[in-house]
């Protein structure tokens, strides 16, 4: 079935208009995300330094296997926009049918997978036995939402690829606040709470580290569902009926992996790295990794604004080369970078003057507030560079250039940033701060590298197949 107009290319006046119109739910879906994120931060480094490395000495492996599902949801969003872009609803729908079956056996395999190393993995990675009863604990109840949160990051890529960016903002809305409620009432224990000259008796389960994780595995839960139910509900081009044909055919699925390989591969490469840095980290101290946990959980503010333009972009340029029009795909991706700069620097200039204050809010640690202080200081006068590359990520995972982001990764990770990081924290004696220094170091480089793509063009394809 063929359809007339199932494009987002003139969702705006301008092509500029289309690009913020299209981002702004993708970004404040974003903010929204990392918002809770980092009151989920502060709830649990209010308990201590100990509480934060618990967390943070698992988010690397837990970014690693999520990857997983974002580089799958990349082959679909690529498929899905390729054929709303030369308006084929019917293989679109027939791919989000699909997407829905890789993303349940996909979220059981992490399932399974994160169950199985829960009781080693704080011991792999260095992490001082004082905190290993938490961060087992965190693992174990995080991998029982692996299922659900395979399906929420599958799910919203093609709604987003659809061009519908205002469900996912929704429903993750109502994900986040289910997390933050829980997060209150899981991790503490019962208190009395004063608001004015009134005080209440509030219940608390008092679970720690291990509510944070509670909670966090059911807001997954919930918006899996809802955005489950949303494909069946909400009238987009790719909605769907429940009956239908959800096996997975080897001409689709070797589309979308020809496209998900690479993605798996670089986000493998920067996961695998993230855990190798945690571990020399780790071999620093627990203040360190409690700092890093912090500073990364503030960078995600100052990047946000970054991924939704990047979800835009693969939405843009795939559709705009699935209609073959290679000028306004090249117009998009050059407005996307610049509307990019301008946000992320309205974002990195006052998290750059306030660091130390800003580290307040999450640690009543003096020691890790003075070295978050040159640390987010660091982060942010190298986020616009970094920014490029995220936002590149998505104009290419449109595009098909997906082995160019694969190839920075791999250079930046293990050249550039790594050796680096260790010279600096262990042989120097520069701890943290000199792993942040090469964090730096290894971004802005990445970042020029991007400028450079773009100019050239040789992100666009030489040749459009027939789908």
């Amino acid at each position: 079935m063929i359809m007339a107009d199932v494009t987002v290319l003139n969702l705006g006046k301008t092509p500029t208009r289309t690009v913020l119109k299209l981002s702004w739910p993708a970004i404040v879906e974003q903010f929204l995300i990392s918002m809770a994120s980092l009151i989920d931060t502060a709830m649990v480094g209010s308990l201590g330094p100990n509480a934060t490395a618990a967390v943070a000495i698992n988010i690397s492996t837990i970014w690693l296997l999520e990857g997983l599902s974002t580089a799958l949801s990349a082959g679909f969003m690529y498929v899905v926009a390729h054929s709303l872009g030369g308006r084929n609803t019917h293989y679109a729908k027939r791919a989000v049918r699909q997407s829905i079956t890789s993303a349940l056996i996909l979220g059981t395999i992490v399932m399974l997978v994160v169950e199985a190393i829960a009781p080693f993995l704080c011991i792999w990675l260095g992490g001082e036995m004082a905190i290993y009863s938490s961060a087992r604990s965190y693992l174990t109840i995080i991998g029982f939402g692996a299922i659900f949160k395979s399906l929420t990051i599958v799910l919203s890529s093609v709604l987003r690829a659809a061009g519908n960016t205002k469900t996912p903002l929704r429903i993750n809305i109502a994900a986040n606040l289910i997390n933050i409620f829980g997060n209150f009432m899981l991790i503490y224990s019962a208190r009395e709470i004063a608001i004015g000259q009134h005080s209440f008796n509030i219940w608390g389960a008092g679970l720690g580290v291990s509510g944070a994780a509670m909670s966090t595995a059911f807001s997954q839960f919930v918006s899996g569902i809802l955005l489950l139910t949303a494909l069946y509900r909400v009238n987009t081009p790719i909605k769907l009926k429940i009956k239908g044909d959800y096996r997975l055919s080897k001409k689709l699925i070797s589309k979308v992996i020809s496209i998900s390989i690479p993605v798996a591969m670089e986000r493998i490469t920067i996961c695998f790295g993230q855990i190798v840095l945690t571990r020399i980290i780790s071999s620093v101290g627990t203040i360190a990794l409690a700092v890093h946990q912090l500073v990364n959980q503030c960078e995600s503010m100052m990047y946000l604004p970054a991924y939704g333009f990047a979800a835009s972009g693969t939405t843009l340029i795939g559709q705009s080369i699935g209609a073959n029009d290679m000028k306004k795909a090249d117009e998009f991706a050059k407005i996307l970078f610049i509307v990019n700069t301008i946000f992320i620097l309205c974002l990195c200039i006052p998290i750059f003057i306030f660091a130390r204050q800003i580290m307040t809010l999450f640690t009543p640690s003096a020691e890790t507030i003075a070295l978050g202080d040159i640390a987010l200081k660091i982060t942010a006068a190298t986020e616009v560079l970094f920014s490029l590359t995220v936002v590149m990520g998505g104009i290419c995972r449109g595009s098909g250039d997906v082995k160019f982001p694969l190839f920075l990764s791999l250079g930046g990770m293990w050249i550039i940033r790594l050796l680096p990081a260790y010279i600096f924290a262990n042989i120097l004696g520069f701890g943290v701060i000199g792993v942040e220094t090469a964090i730096g170091i290894d971004v802005s480089i990445r970042g020029l590298i991007c400028i450079i793509r773009l100019k050239s063009g040789k992100w666009k394809p030489k040749f459009q197949q027939s789908e």
